[in-house]
């Protein structure tokens, strides 16, 4: 199925404003993310893009004819079967995963300074 296609509704300024700031703060913490390893980067990055696409059909049709991001577009297409509440479960679930994940990694990081010195 091509999503590029798909027309989307018109959205009112309010909610292209009120996005664009998401996104500025999404990319901003997942920069901040990138270098701490305790904030998980990538994780904001992707969300500043989902809310890029449905601003931006530019952007949209950049991510559905890259290869690199069709399979992820396939994942997150196929939680839209998913109630909200279990989506919102799943994200706090990628989230806290990810979080523990980066944590280890800076744990595992720093003894391996301390016994190197």
């Amino acid at each position: 199925m091509n999503y590029s296609r798909i027309a989307a509704p018109e959205m009112s300024f309010f909610y292209k404003a009120l996005c664009i700031v998401l996104i500025a703060c999404c990319v901003l913490i997942g920069l901040v993310g990138l270098v701490l390893p305790i904030i998980p980067g990538f994780l904001f990055l992707f969300f500043a893009a989902i809310l890029l696409a449905r601003v931006s059909s530019r952007f949209k049709d950049f991510l559905h004819s890259n290869s690199n991001t069709k399979a992820w577009l396939k994942r997150w297409q196929s939680t839209k079967a998913l109630s909200l509440p279990q989506r919102i479960k799943l994200s706090f679930w990628v989230a806290a995963k990810s979080i523990v994940s980066s944590a280890e990694y800076g744990v595992n990081f720093l003894k391996t300074r301390l016994k190197n010195r």
